[in-house]
């Protein structure tokens, strides 16, 4: 699940989100708005929820970052 399904799931609560590019808040109004309408920038939004938790009236989630796809081998032919 990506961070912006999460938040999807969740609108209009706050969401803490870490990830190794740092720490970020979404407030309760921009959850909502997320909620309902697809972002410009994605950024960390289409990142991996690896765990999630609910305390202090605020879900925090951990975050990784996609995996990045790998170019098919390279096969050399014998002549």
């Amino acid at each position: 699940m990506t961070v912006l399904e999460f938040i999807r799931q969740h609108p209009a609560q706050a969401v803490d989100v870490i990830s190794s590019e740092g720490c970020g808040h979404v407030t309760p109004k921009r959850s909502l708005a997320l909620a309902r309408d697809q972002p410009e920038e994605m950024e960390i939004l289409d990142w991996t929820v690896c765990h999630s938790s609910f305390s202090g009236g605020a879900w925090h989630v951990l975050a990784a970052a996609p995996a990045l796809e790998q170019e098919p081998e390279l096969k050399l032919a014998m002549a």
